[in-house]
């Protein structure tokens, strides 16, 4: 009778852990999804900025130390995060009027970080394309401010396809 009730309790526990582990997964399958979802809304408002020059805005949405990685740049502060994009939007192709942003993939890196690789085209007035590229966008999550990029990179559209940090 000993062997059997503890034959029963060793599976009613392995049933619990197993219960315990499902429902754990489920839970990082939502987390994950939401962090997503921030993470895109946020990507999508530091666009809209790019577009209309708002230089406070997109520095906003990142956390300096910043590695703008394609021109070996580190932004300490944030009003270095402004002067850079400041002196990217005055070399920009001559006619420059907006970007459209085409795809866009997110990928956890960590707990507490993801990358996120977008294609994006830019247009003059006419709507006339001035230059196809992609980016990748290292986003951390930091303590009372949220979702952030620190890391940044020009790349051919052909790479990098499957969105991972180089």
């Amino acid at each position: 009778m000993k062997n059997h009730s503890q034959t029963i309790i060793n599976i009613c526990f392995a049933i619990c852990i197993t219960m315990y582990i499902i429902q754990n997964d489920k839970l990082n399958e939502q987390v994950e999804s939401l962090n997503i979802g921030l993470i895109k809304t946020l990507y999508s408002d530091y666009n809209t900025a790019f577009i209309k020059n708002d230089f406070p805005r997109i520095a906003s949405h990142f956390e300096a130390p910043v590695n703008f990685a394609s021109n070996g740049i580190i932004a300490e502060k944030q009003k270095d995060v402004v002067k850079r994009y400041q002196a990217m939007k005055a070399n920009i192709q001559e006619g420059y009027a907006y970007s459209v942003t085409g795809d866009v993939t997110i990928k956890r890196q960590s707990d507490n970080s993801y990358l996120l690789c977008a294609d994006f085209t830019r247009f003059n007035k006419k709507k006339e394309v001035l230059f196809e590229g992609r980016a990748e966008y290292q986003w951390v999550n930091i303590p009372d401010k949220g979702w952030k990029m620190n890391y940044l990179k020009g790349i051919d559209r052909g790479s990098n396809s499957e969105c991972f940090l180089l």
